[in-house]
């Protein structure tokens, strides 16, 4: 032996010890690192899965650029000498229901002095309700059974013509082929059950491209607003949607570079028509 007191086992070891003690404690901080993201990526993920597949987009904050455009141009819309929007960009037809009373709603929680704009001058024409589109925010008083409506002129402003949509006494029959009143229906039925069977039956009507109903045979086009209402009903009523994606994308695509959303398309994808207040106020109400 060298000279000098060896040191004891203990002491000699307690380097060693401490250095895999330090490895350990270290290793055991990263895999609850680890454990902790992994969870946290698979509650998030499992959340947007599940919006996903109701239609509830605005849950998982999706869609924020989408959301800002369409809002842009329906302020780039108002007309601040009669407090309203017209029907599109150019035209001299202001509707008090659906197109306002729809933008004044979407654009409370934004532009809340421009929706207060907006509902003051519904008011002044003495329109207080249509009857009928009410039900997408759960305001319409009797909205089942649909009965017939009437498309009405309640006031100029030099060549800007305001008018609006009034719900009529008799009855609506046989409205069952029209996909958007499966969906209202769906919304503003109380029964569960009976709800969730109308809400089916729109979506059978959907054919990979849009809600095939009664309309699209003749027309020849796809509607853009059936396809936000179809979101924004699935969302509310949390209604089983795995088309939900399909229609969104689909929907999405028909968003022009002003932000608007143009009212009808084709098979193929052919954008038709223009973008207008009420296409754009339902398709905001499905993507927040």
């Amino acid at each position: 032996m060298s000279g000098g007191a060896s040191l004891p086992v203990a002491a000699r070891w307690r380097p060693v010890y401490c250095f895999f003690s330090s490895v350990v404690e270290d290793l055991r901080a990263r895999w609850v690192m680890v454990t902790r993201r992994s969870f946290l990526y698979s509650t998030a993920a499992a959340a947007a899965a599940l919006s996903v597949r109701s239609g509830a987009v605005g849950a998982v904050g999706l869609y924020v650029e989408q959301v800002a455009r369409a809002r842009e141009f329906l302020v780039g819309l108002f007309d601040p000498a009669l407090g309203l929007l017209p029907e599109f960009r150019g035209s001299p037809t202001y509707w008090l229901y659906h197109d306002n009373y729809l933008a004044a709603a979407v654009m409370k929680r934004s532009h809340p002095e421009m929706s207060a704009k907006i509902g003051a001058a519904i008011r002044r024409y003495g329109v207080t309700e249509s009857g009928k589109i009410e039900i997408v925010l759960g305001e319409s008083k009797s909205p089942l059974p649909f009965r017939r409506y009437e498309l009405i002129e309640v006031g100029r402003d030099g060549e800007k013509v305001i008018k609006t949509e009034v719900v009529k006494p008799e009855l609506f029959p046989g409205w069952e082929p029209y996909a958007d009143l499966l969906v209202l229906a769906s919304m503003a039925e109380g029964d569960r059950q009976v709800a969730e069977g109308y809400f089916a039956a729109a979506r059978k009507m959907w054919d990979g491209h849009g809600f095939a109903d009664v309309v699209v045979p003749g027309a020849g086009r796809y509607a853009t607003y059936k396809l936000a209402l179809a979101l924004h009903a699935a969302r509310r009523r949390e209604f089983d949607f795995p088309e939900a994606e399909a229609v969104r994308t689909q929907m999405l695509g028909r968003q022009q570079a002003d932000g608007g959303f143009i009212t009808d398309y084709t098979k193929d994808g052919k954008n038709l028509g223009f973008a207008n207040v009420e296409t754009t106020s339902l398709c905001l109400l499905a993507l927040e």
